[in-house]
């Protein structure tokens, strides 16, 4: 899955790609996955986007905006897929389910293996969204501070009794964080992903907060996940303490081995020694 560390990565090369290009044509699929989550007909992306020039690209928790010359952004986010980008000289990839081509005769490709959203917005229509326009702060952001972190938990633990996977993973509340930088945030801070967010004393927030800034930068530092392409197909040098490839594997700090378990609709892996 894309979260901040792919997305910045992939933000700062599309920009660096695609700035300054003008949009020959876009098309969709039409076998594409149930949940590319799409806000015009199909045949509407080109009328939209064809003559269009890309004016920058950025991206702000698990999301990609792309700033286009008439006013709108293209948004792209909250997806398990792939964002590639092919040169004139280079085939255009076999299968996709969204293709935008470049008066160069470049290509964008955009292909969900899960679900992913791939939409043409105002500005308006951004901070009204559902899900990119409710983005709390990024873990990268200034004004993620230890204080304002504290403030978080404290507001969500006193309001709803969930546990912290929940917390962390919601972009209402921090943006970028999805279920994979998790492992190793609450691994860093020896924290299970089902204490309550309500239960965790302030010592141990300090050390959550540590965690997610130094999982997040370090993972950015390095271009995101090995398990995760970048914009020209190469992996991110990020290799995650605890993921598949861990479980069973001894724990790198008191050799029990590692877990996994089943828990709010995703896989989680952790030392059931180390983290309580």
């Amino acid at each position: 899955m894309i979260e901040l560390p792919e997305a910045v990565t992939l933000a700062r090369q599309m920009n660096e790609a695609l700035a300054g290009k003008r949009i020959a044509a876009a098309t969709i699929a039409e076998k594409r996955p149930k949940w590319m989550f799409l806000n015009l007909a199909p045949e509407e992306y080109d009328r939209r986007l064809a003559g269009v020039r890309v004016d920058g690209v950025t991206e702000d928790g698990k999301w990609i905006f792309t700033q286009l010359s008439n006013g709108e952004i293209f948004l792209l986010g909250e997806m398990f897929g792939r964002i590639r980008y092919y040169r004139s000289e280079e085939p255009p990839p076999k299968k996709h389910h969204m293709l935008v081509t470049f008066d160069d005769e470049s290509r964008l490709s955009i292909t969900i293996q899960m679900w992913g959203c791939a939409q043409v917005l105002t500005p308006q229509e951004i901070e009204d969204h559902p899900h990119a326009g409710r983005r709390g702060p990024s873990p990268i952001d200034r004004q993620f501070t230890p204080k304002r972190f504290q403030s978080i938990l404290e507001a969500v633990g006193s309001r709803e009794n969930k546990p912290i996977k929940a917390v962390l993973t919601h972009e209402g509340n921090i943006s970028g964080i999805g279920n994979g930088y998790l492992q190793d945030i609450l691994f860093r801070a020896r924290l299970s992903p089902k204490r309550k967010a309500a239960d965790i004393e302030q010592d141990e927030q300090q050390h959550l907060y540590r965690a997610i800034v130094e999982t997040m930068t370090q993972a950015i530092d390095l271009a995101g996940r090995d398990t995760e392409p970048d914009l020209y197909g190469n992996p991110g040098r990020y290799v995650s303490i605890l993921d598949k490839r861990a479980t069973g594997e001894p724990c790198p700090e008191c050799g029990t081995p590692i877990e996994k378990i089943q828990y709010l609709g995703g896989s989680c892996y952790l030392c059931p020694s180390c983290q309580i």
